[in-house]
């Protein structure tokens, strides 16, 4: 696979990961031009087989929930409980630039693969660790996913339902994705500060900071008396909510410069001039009337269909977008014209739809999409690059260290 021209190309990442927030950060720089290395134990990355849940086939010729986390990716079977293993990897940190991990840290403690022994034998290497709930607290050592360290213990779930319902069940991954992000980001500075003074760096992303740095308005909004959740019938101004329109579709309304827009609003949008210079029409007034005049405008969004509020706020110039699907996300040109989405085919013939990830330079070439790796697909040839011989290998193989 090319990665000339790309802002990581000659970086060499080790990544000793499993599931979704680790993984989507060794995609990312894999698509910013490093060679990533995945380490897998002999059963496989837990990836592999819970996409069932979300109806994905899990197959090895068509494993759409693995593919989308680890596409551009070479792969190795390692088993790291044996010394063996562990000091394969040292093997290839000796030629590594990064070593991405979320393992827990009393694994890594016990494998010898902690941040302090890598620094000691390694001293040259960006470790980064992807936690749960941070290094320090009462929760560090607590096993975490996004369901509970970012969308629970975050404080996302409790403040996206609409109060006094129970809440949404939530969308797999969200807190991953971000927290992969932002160790991406991290592991650039790490090695840029790393280009002026030769030495390695720890970075580590928390799915709880992630969620708690996503919320960070509100949580600081807490200290002053502001609550969450909140209902959609009142929101921090009345028109910066969700109206349901005539054909039971939603639509949001981002209503931030209130007092320039409203003229137009009830002139062109609504239709309503009767509602200029009330006690509606200045936001130092509006917000003492807010859940009634949110009742007023939802027998106002009632009387047409989203298309037509659509092209009405369009018009008048006012940030809207109607409550989107999944599906219609899948169909949006927006996306596809962008190439925030593409098209891959799998080896049993049948075509899925894949994200790239979010960062794009101009200047760069277009990374080369290239499919997620088989298990242990690049064990030989990775290893032998490393110096590691026939002879070795089958030993190894023999003591099923590798597969």
């Amino acid at each position: 696979m090319s990665k000339k021209g790309l802002p990581l190309e000659g970086i060499r990442v080790i990544e000793y990961a499993n599931f979704v927030a680790a993984p989507v950060c060794g995609r990312i720089l894999a698509d910013w031009g490093a060679e990533v290395i995945k380490i897998e134990p002999s059963f496989g990355d837990s990836m592999r087989i819970v996409g069932i849940q979300w109806c994905f086939p899990a197959k090895e010729d068509e494993n759409p929930m693995f593919e989308i986390e680890n596409a551009g990716k070479k792969d190795i079977v390692i088993d790291t409980n044996t010394k063996e293993g562990v000091e394969i990897i040292y093997k290839l940190l000796e030629n590594a630039d990064v070593f991405l991990t979320n393992t827990r840290q009393k694994a890594l403690d016990k494998s010898g693969l902690n941040y302090e022994e890598v620094k000691k034998r390694a001293p040259h290497i960006i470790y980064a660790h992807l936690l749960g709930y941070g290094e320090k607290g009462p929760a560090k050592d607590n096993p975490a996913f996004d369901y509970t360290a970012y969308y629970a213990r975050g404080g996302v779930a409790a403040s996206l339902m609409e109060k006094g319902t129970s809440p949404a069940n939530p969308v797999a991954g969200l807190g991953d994705h971000y927290a992969g992000l932002g160790l991406a980001g991290g592991v650039a500075a790490a090695l840029y500060k790393r280009k002026e003074t030769g030495k390695g760096e720890r970075v580590t992303v928390s799915l709880f900071h992630t969620a708690v740095f996503g919320m960070g308005i509100m949580v600081s909004a807490a200290h002053y008396g502001y609550r969450m959740p909140i209902s959609r019938k009142n929101p921090p101004n009345p028109l910066n909510t969700t109206f349901k329109c005539s054909d039971d579709r939603w639509i949001q309304i981002a209503f931030f410069q209130y007092d320039k827009w409203f003229p137009k609003f009830c002139d062109e949008v609504i239709e309503r001039p009767d509602l200029k210079d009330t006690k509606y029409s200045t936001l130092r007034s509006a917000v003492n009337y807010v859940e009634e005049f949110v009742e007023m405008m939802e027998v106002e969004f009632a009387k047409r269909p989203v298309d037509e509020w659509c092209d009405r706020l369009q018009s008048a110039g006012i940030p809207y977008e109607k409550l989107a699907t999944t599906e219609e996300v899948l169909e949006d040109p927006q996306c596809w014209e962008n190439g925030y989405l593409h098209r891959h085919t799998f080896e049993s013939g049948h075509e899925g739809v894949i994200f790239n990830t979010p960062v794009m330079f101009t200047e760069a070439p277009k990374p080369e999409y290239v499919r997620a790796p088989k298990l242990g697909e690049h064990t030989k040839e990775v290893l032998a690059e490393a110096g590691i011989g026939d002879a070795e290998l089958e030993e190894l193989k023999e003591k099923k260290v590798i597969l």
